[in-house]
């Protein structure tokens, strides 16, 4: 019997090796890395290959997984369905009135310290030649939960540039190398692109070609193609967009069975509440255009020509208050419009 209990013991110690073995999570190694770069932010760096990519208009957040509970833990570190692992993140702000970095740095340490965090250390860095401070804090938000950050800042052109390198618990270490690579990969924007940067709702006055089996036309590098689900009787739908979702430029491809361009409008027109209508001449084919206001604060304008016997109708909408910023832009985006 005494001999049955030992190895009964025996048998649960093992067990419980094991088991706190296992609770220690499968890290994946980093195998490789990709470039990142984007048409807001106009500077380039290298980040770990598969990671979990959010846009978030100034801001870059790079997550070791796409789980979801991975990126909510980093919203709500105590939440219990979140999961342990590590965030890059790169943001920029442009400011009015510039401190030397020093400044920034106390700031954000008396800050951090006011939360409870532990300073570790404060070293001076360097980014794309340019001076840059890092600070490596810490803190626990429960017995389970303890969050290591590497960030680091640098003042460009008037624009204050912040990366960081977040992760939790036992997940710091084996990635802790990611955020030397990619400062190490960084290029900060030239003064002009950072300018922009700092105010991505604005649309570049770099255009670049869009083609398809249907048309071409240019557009604002900034802003992103995107081929829309038709709705009948379309054929094709394709929405131009940029960081603002209320200024768009859209074209619908439609059969025009016969009809001519003046008869499409007087077809059409009830569905545009506007008044008058004007001419222009698109890819040297006659159009009919009208003005509208489909929602308050909004104002549109529609086109529609015939060639080919197809029906092309371009649809721009911009916020009225920036209307000197966005109707230039989409105006010369329909005069290079070619039909195929």
């Amino acid at each position: 019997m005494r001999k049955t209990i030992i190895v009964h013991l025996l048998g649960l110690a093992a067990l419980a090796v094991l088991s706190g073995c296992s609770s220690k999570p499968q890290i994946p190694a980093v195998t490789g890395y990709e470039l990142y770069q984007n048409p807001y932010f106009k500077g380039t760096f290298s980040y770990p290959k598969g990671w979990h990519v959010i846009e978030e208009g100034g801001k870059v957040n790079i997550y070791s997984s796409n789980d979801p509970n991975v990126v909510d833990k980093f919203y709500n570190p105590t939440s219990k369905t979140g999961k342990d692992g590590a965030q890059l993140a790169v943001s920029y702000q442009r400011l009015d009135s510039v401190q030397a970095l020093a400044q920034y740095i106390d700031s954000f340490k008396e800050a951090r310290a006011a939360e409870g965090f532990q300073i570790r250390s404060v070293d001076t860095k360097t980014v794309d030649g340019t001076e840059a401070m890092q600070i490596v804090y810490s803190g626990a938000y429960d017995k389970e939960t303890k969050k290591y950050v590497v960030q680091t800042m640098t003042l460009k052109d008037s624009v204050l540039y912040t990366i960081e390198y977040n992760a939790f618990n036992d997940y710091f270490e084996p990635y802790r190398a990611t955020i030397d690579t990619l400062l190490a990969s960084m290029r900060l924007p030239t003064k002009q692109a950072a300018a922009a940067a700092a105010d991505p709702t604005l649309p570049s006055e770099t255009f670049v070609a869009f083609s398809n089996n249907l048309i071409s036309i240019n557009h604002p590098d900034n802003f992103s193609a995107n081929a829309l689900k038709p709705k009948a009787p379309a054929e094709a739908s394709i929405q131009f967009k940029g960081y603002r979702q209320d200024c768009t430029v859209q074209v619908d491809v439609l059969p025009a069975q016969g009809l001519s361009v003046e008869k499409v409008f007087e077809q059409n027109e009830k569905f545009f509440k506007g008044r008058g209508q004007s001419e222009s001449t698109i890819d040297g084919v006659k159009a009919i255009y009208r003005v509208y206001s489909p929602v308050r604060g909004i104002e549109s304008r529609v086109y529609f020509l015939v060639k080919n016997d197809k029906i092309y109708r371009v649809i721009m909408n911009y916020d009225q208050t920036r209307r000197s910023d966005f109707l230039p832009t989409f105006e010369k985006m329909v005069a290079s419009l070619k039909i195929k």
